[in-house]
């Protein structure tokens, strides 16, 4: 390629990541507008581009590659702030109420999903097993722009609501981790000669997350407070967050050669930045990076998501998102009956329904290894988007609105 045609190219490719950012930009401040999930945006701007795509206009440029490439650092950006968010010592304050909630909810849900995955939709057990891994994840801030609007976010059914989300969220990434290195056995189909190996693998992945998870506490606990104090007296902000990213991506490198992948090492190295207050001020100057790179897996989803194979699959939709509302709700609501009131419990349990960030990566994942087919593929985007949709809107009729004096 001559020096000319590659100044073409990185030209063509800076026109399509302009577009891309200014069209991102632009649906998140409609839909915010409309208290919906900036998330509809990024999948419908990526269905858009799909459309494009097949009439030939989105080849001027290599767009699937250029889209590919961005999408897996919105990924790593994704998990890195996922990580960010979640307070491990907070959560442990308050786990004796949350854990019951948290059991209930994850395996009614996972349990709701494989089967109607299995018995109803017939379809094989790596995909119902992406499937039912996917949803027990909780998009958590579909449901919260709302309670913020009414002012329910502060009390303790809020507080509570969000406890049980943080560790539906933790729960997710272990369970993909644990099914992403299960694919290779699990490909053969399941045999008694299976089981030994099948089990050392789930140790082996097991022992490798503790190891993980244990140099990220120490970590956390000696070295973290006085580096980022350190950083902090060394240089201003935003180089800051920088520095803190850079660790952040030599963690996720380490959870690679460790056999992860490196979007579970960005989830611990979010993690391990959590604790410290000056982290989560830190959080404020990554949210301008995040916003930059994160919508960019969005569209590389939506982009993948064929929507002819939706009109043959509508039956399919219905049934798995009944299943995903259902498992999920009912396993919010039975337990807090006796903690709350009937329309209050009903509402915390619609809070924990949406699905969103997770979900979309545990089925990318599966897209990717193809073990998920792309029907799968999209009735679980589908039901996502369902979720997504319907949940604010049920949300506005529960809560109470805001009163002024």
């Amino acid at each position: 390629m001559t020096a000319f045609e590659m100044e073409d190219l990185a030209a063509r490719g800076a026109l399509l990541v302009g577009i891309l950012i200014v069209l991102s930009r632009l649906a998140k401040a409609a839909l915010e507008r409309l208290n919906l999930p900036d998330l509809l945006g990024y999948l419908l701007i990526g269905m858009a581009l799909r459309l494009v795509e097949g009439t030939g206009l989105f080849r001027f440029v290599d767009g699937p590659q250029v889209l590919s490439f961005l999408a897996q650092l919105g990924i790593v950006a994704l998990l890195f702030r996922i990580g960010l968010e979640c307070t491990p010592k907070n959560l442990l304050r308050r786990l004796s109420g949350a854990t019951r909630i948290w059991i209930a909810n994850i395996t009614l849900s996972l349990g709701a999903v494989l089967g109607v995955a299995l018995f109803l939709l017939d379809w094989a057990l790596l995909p119902s097993l992406f499937a039912a891994v996917a949803l027990t994840a909780t998009g958590i801030g579909v449901s919260v722009r709302i309670w913020r609007h009414t002012d329910q976010l502060g009390s303790a059914k809020g507080a509570l609501m969000l406890d049980v989300a943080e560790l539906d969220d933790l729960s997710g990434v272990v369970l993909f981790a644990l099914l992403t290195a299960l694919v290779p056995h699990l490909q053969a189909g399941l045999s008694a000669d299976l089981v030994g190996p099948m089990a050392l693998t789930l140790g082996l992945v097991l022992g490798k997350m503790a190891l993980l998870a244990l140099g990220g506490l120490l970590f956390a606990q000696y070295l973290e407070h006085p580096l980022t104090h350190w950083l902090h007296d060394l240089q201003p902000r935003p180089d800051l967050m920088i520095s803190v990213l850079g660790i952040g991506l030599m963690v996720a490198g380490l959870a690679a050669l460790l056999g992860f992948s490196a979007a579970i090492g960005a989830f611990f190295a979010g993690l391990i930045f959590s604790r410290d207050p000056l982290s989560v001020k830190i959080d404020a100057s990554f949210d301008s990076l995040s916003d930059l790179f994160i919508p960019f897996f969005f569209l590389h989803v939506g982009f993948a998501l064929d929507l002819s194979l939706l009109f043959g699959n509508l039956g399919a939709v219905l049934l798995l998102f009944a299943a995903a509302v259902v498992g999920k709700g009912l396993g919010s609501f039975m337990p807090v009956m006796n903690r709350l009131r009937p329309g209050s419990a009903l509402t915390f349990a619609v809070a924990l329904i949406p699905r969103s960030e997770i979900t979309l990566l545990v089925m990318q994942r599966g897209l990717d290894l193809g073990v998920v087919s792309p029907d799968a593929f999209a009735v679980v985007v589908a039901v996502v988007i369902l979720t997504m949709g319907t949940v604010p809107l049920a949300l506005r009729l529960l809560l109470p609105p805001v009163t002024t004096t």
